[in-house]
């Protein structure tokens, strides 16, 4: 799961030197406090501390615990389908 593509559906994100760099959406951001490194998928907002991977920004983002979040990422990416008969 890329967290680039996650994170720039609700965050403008660019270009820093190693990292991508946007406004933090968890608090008042007034400035590109927000790191997202693509090399090794996580994040890190320098004004409110909050840090992780995919999952935890997803959690963050929607208030929703991981077990939410992962089958809900489950049935987007395989859906249930229909057992012919």
């Amino acid at each position: 799961m890329n967290l680039v593509d996650i994170v720039s559906k609700h965050v403008l994100l660019q270009q820093s030197r190693k990292a991508l760099k946007g406004r933090c959406p968890f608090h008042k951001d007034e400035t590109t406090s927000l790191m997202v490194n693509p090399s090794s998928n996580v994040f890190k907002c320098f004004g409110c501390g909050i840090e992780g991977g995919p999952i935890e920004f997803l959690m963050a983002l929607e208030g929703k615990s991981r077990n939410e979040i992962i089958a809900k990422l489950a049935n987007k990416n395989f859906p249930k389908e229909k057992a012919s008969v």
